[in-house]
């Protein structure tokens, strides 16, 4: 299989694309394509110095001025900026500031379970959280006009949330955390976390970012830096690992088209784990055999500062003729959208 990139967008992130409806940002703004209308929305910026700094694509980066969530919901968008959850009002063109998180400034990307229609909304806090604080799961019933705590790890339990997953065959919210030795599980719930069970062993084979939950197995690819990351499959029945195909770096991001293919990428970040300076697509169409089918290099600016390189997809139905990726500190692809296909 071949991947082919039809076009490049000059915007540095796609939150979401299918057939009716295309949302992408660069810097504070976000752009809202839809099929007979078009839209620009600007997220306040308070500080003098990151009005200036948001206008120059490397200070985005050391910032952190281009990072966003903007996720569709009932009559508008919630949108999380520079810690700021805000709600933007489709029918009166509104936008309001609603929610400041505890420990956070953004989530990662395909992190956030919207239900029931665009009404009901989960996500959890993911930040450098060096003290180990309690962090928080956030819930909405309103289509993000407001927000509760439906769960909270206690202090010392985890470092951060890496995504809240609805899995249709259980009836149930997936909640993945890491990043290190206790600190790594898939707590399984339902949606008001009242029956909550903690999967995994908390080391790095229990650390992923996102997972495909099929019909009697949950499968993920470990997102380590500290050791090889492997593709593992969960039997839903006993509950327990399998290791199965190593990877050549921590995964990130994954996708599931809608004709069936799944993809995933690999970072290229700082640790054993990670094999070489390049951000990997690779291709399954079973989750059995996986195959490596593109790489972005890294462009050596110092990873701490300038970023580690990363592949994301945006959410929303897409298939294989055509979909939607975009990078950070990548060759050719670092504050850039890619429109792809499979060949």
């Amino acid at each position: 299989m071949k991947l082919v990139i039809k076009k490049i967008i000059n915007r540095e992130i796609c939150h979401y694309a299918n057939d009716t409806l295309l949302i992408t940002s660069k810097a504070n703004c976000i752009f809202v394509d839809g099929q007979n209308y078009q839209y620009i929305i600007t997220i306040p910026i308070n500080k003098l110095w990151k009005k200036i700094a948001v206008h120059f694509r490397i200070f985005r980066r050391v910032f952190r001025l281009d990072k966003m969530n903007v996720i569709p919901v009932e009559n508008g968008f919630c949108i999380i900026y520079q810690g700021v959850v805000w709600h933007y009002d489709t029918n009166n063109k509104k936008l309001l500031k609603i929610l400041r998180l505890e420990n956070c400034r953004n989530l990662l990307h395909q992190s956030v379970t919207v239900l029931d229609s665009g009404k009901t909304i989960y996500f959890g806090e993911y930040g450098a959280n060096k003290q180990r604080a309690e962090v928080p799961v956030w819930r909405s019933l309103d289509g993000g006009k407001s927000w509760h705590k439906v769960f909270v790890f206690p202090a010392g339990k985890i470092k951060h949330i890496h995504g809240c997953y609805y899995d249709p065959v259980e009836d149930k919210i997936w909640t993945l955390t890491g990043d290190f030795a206790g600190e790594c599980y898939l707590l399984c719930s339902d949606r008001d976390f009242h029956d909550v069970e903690w999967v995994g062993n908390g080391q790095q084979e229990s650390r992923a970012v996102n997972a495909f939950f099929e019909y009697d197995s949950i499968h993920w690819i470990m997102d380590s830096q500290l050791q090889d990351s492997y593709h593992i499959l969960l039997d839903r029945s006993t509950r327990k690992l399998e290791q199965k195909s190593m990877f050549p770096g921590p995964a990130w991001y994954s996708k599931k088209l809608s004709d069936g293919y799944y993809l995933v990428t690999t970072a290229v970040e700082i640790g054993v784990g990670v094999h070489d300076e390049y951000a990997h697509i690779l291709l399954s169409k079973d989750l059995n055999t996986w195959e490596d089918i593109f790489q972005f290099r890294h462009d050596h600016l110092p990873k701490r500062y300038f970023k580690w390189g990363v592949l994301a997809f945006a959410d929303g139905e897409q298939s294989s003729q055509e979909f939607y990726i975009f990078g950070e500190a990548l060759k050719g692809l670092d504050g850039k959208i890619a429109i792809c296909q499979l060949n």
